[in-house]
């Protein structure tokens, strides 16, 4: 692995992802070359970024540089993948940072004499200045390769991240795992917001009053976990607040609040396995989102 790190990593793609990883990766130590990218401007704002070089090609980059991260977006990673492997790649460890695609798309990767990997870190990047806040604590997970995993795996905890080793038919299933925390989220966090102002409160005052809440309950579950975390009508098997909550919702978040209802119920059972939630659950699975409030059935 010496002999590649000593080689230098390359970046083919000056986005955010690869700006911030390249920031870090210089801020541990290692030898970044630096970037190439279809935007020869967005390689030079790169380089300037991370004190590294801006590549006039793909072609010069694969010839310095013994570990390649493509950064560019997803449905690009295949087109310059075609590029690279036209070239002389033998002894490379080539790379894509996607959370959804996996390495099979390296196709005839092996018989190049590289190796592939599908190596994405699970943190949000929002900007290309180079600062990489939270990085340091973030999980990276990769799958790829069995013949240099070891390799790949050794080189981010060197950094101090911890990683995870997935197999490539899980990708789909791993990428919905984290969109479903991070990016559909957002949407729950909309919501909640516009309910605030709907009750006269400005935006940003209603951001500022429910992110303690929100970090709060983040907090809870990071040290004590799923169940003691849980709170609120649903675990208090509150179904006259439920009825309340759905009057003054409209039938699209209806359906979004009845079934994520229905999915805490599951963990308030395992938290509170003496307490009958029949009846709850039988009002959320009863009632469509545009259907009117009527007597529960029997």
């Amino acid at each position: 692995m010496n002999g590649i790190l000593n080689a230098g990593i390359g970046f083919v793609g000056a986005g955010k992802v690869g700006v911030t990883l390249g920031s870090y990766f210089v801020s541990k130590g290692l030898k970044v070359k630096g970037y190439a990218s279809a935007n020869p401007k967005s390689a030079d704002a790169a380089a300037v970024t991370t004190g590294t070089q801006a590549f006039p090609c793909i072609r010069s980059l694969v010839a310095e540089c013994g570990i390649i991260f493509i950064t560019t977006p997803d449905d690009q990673i295949e087109k310059v993948w075609n590029e690279i492997k036209k070239l002389d790649v033998k002894g490379r460890i080539i790379g894509h940072t996607s959370g959804a695609k996996a390495s099979d798309l390296f196709t005839g990767i092996s018989s190049r004499g590289a190796s592939g990997y599908s190596i994405h870190p699970m943190h949000a990047f929002a900007d290309r200045n180079g600062k990489f806040d939270g990085l340091e604590t973030a999980w990276f997970t990769i799958e790829g390769d069995g013949a240099r995993l070891d390799q790949v795996r050794n080189l981010l905890t060197a950094l101090g991240n911890s990683v995870l080793v997935i197999d490539s038919k899980n990708k789909t299933r791993y990428h919905l795992a984290n969109v479903m925390v991070s990016n559909l989220v957002l949407a729950m966090l909309n919501i909640g917001c516009n309910l605030m102002t709907a009750c006269g409160i400005d935006e940003e005052s209603a951001l500022k009053s429910l992110m303690p809440l929100i970090m709060n309950n983040i907090e809870n579950i990071s040290e004590k976990g799923f169940l003691p975390s849980l709170t609120g009508p649903i675990e208090r098997n509150d179904l006259g607040t439920v009825l309340k909550h759905r009057e003054v919702l409209n039938g699209e978040h209806r359906e979004i609040y009845r079934e994520l209802s229905l999915e805490l119920i599951k963990l308030a059972v395992k938290k509170h396995p003496e307490r009958d939630y029949a009846e709850l659950t039988r009002f959320l699975e009863s009632h469509s989102p545009w259907q009117p409030l009527g007597h529960l059935k029997e």
